[in-house]
């Protein structure tokens, strides 16, 4: 009797397991048909290319608006408006920033980015324990719903940066700079609206209806938990945004 395991097929080869979508085949994917994308990422998940890919965007926005930016134009006025920061302090923080925004840019895009997506695939996991149409999600496959939507903003953030290159920027934040956002057109005095109207960004928009969409056919929960990750990520991406606003 042999010992060979005997195939489920019997004497056919098991068929390939499926590869996951390459990057190019993601980045495409999120623009011309993010259905089917996520559908074969269901089945083979893949996200590290693409976080690297964001990764490395982030990076390039982050020097090249460093090397742009005012640094005392853009702090001296939210320090001066700051009553526990002394007037002879102000200096000294500038200069600090003069010095390190780039370092912090640079962490923040790698190390902070990294942390983010994986707490976020965390609670669209946990989420998908409790809300999947069949099967609970792997945390593999949130890892890749969490990470491949966001590959829409790589034109948002490379304008931004080409931006940085070609013209002045002043003091101004990256968010403020691209022409892709009600704040860019509408200044409302009050700061914190003003900050929600710049989070109201077209590219960030389209990475909420592709998140939907991931949550759906990549993580196959239901309709009350797809819209219930939406939710979360909207209150800890826009709701933080706004109540740091100074």
């Amino acid at each position: 009797m042999s010992d060979q395991p005997t195939s489920l097929y019997g004497d056919q080869p098991e068929p390939p397991k499926p590869e996951a979508p390459g990057l190019m085949d993601q980045i495409a994917g999120v623009f011309t048909g993010p259905v089917e994308l996520f559908r074969r990422l269901n089945r083979a998940p893949g996200w590290g290319w693409a976080l690297g890919a964001v990764i490395v965007a982030a990076v390039i926005l982050t020097v090249v608006w460093g090397l742009k930016v005012d640094m005392d134009e853009m702090l001296r006025p939210i320090l001066e408006k700051n009553p526990q920061i002394a007037s002879s302090q102000i200096d000294t923080i500038i200069d600090f920033y003069k010095k390190f925004i780039i370092p912090l840019g640079v962490f923040q895009s790698v190390v902070v980015t990294a942390v983010i997506v994986c707490f976020m695939a965390l609670v669209y996991w946990l989420v998908g324990k409790g809300l999947a149409e069949g099967e609970p999600p792997s945390y593999t496959q949130a890892l890749s719903a969490t990470v491949v939507p966001s590959l829409v903003r790589l034109p948002h953030m490379l304008l931004i940066a080409v931006i940085c290159l070609v013209k002045p920027i002043g003091g101004l934040t990256p968010e403020k700079i691209a022409p892709t956002s009600l704040g860019f057109f509408i200044h409302p005095e009050s700061v914190k609206l003003h900050a929600l109207l710049y989070s109201l960004d077209l590219f960030y928009l389209a990475e909420i209806v592709l998140s939907f969409l991931a949550m759906r056919y990549l993580l196959r929960l239901k309709t009350g938990g797809a819209a219930l990750c939406v939710a979360i990520s909207l209150v800890l991406g826009i709701g933080l945004q706004v109540l740091r606003a100074k």
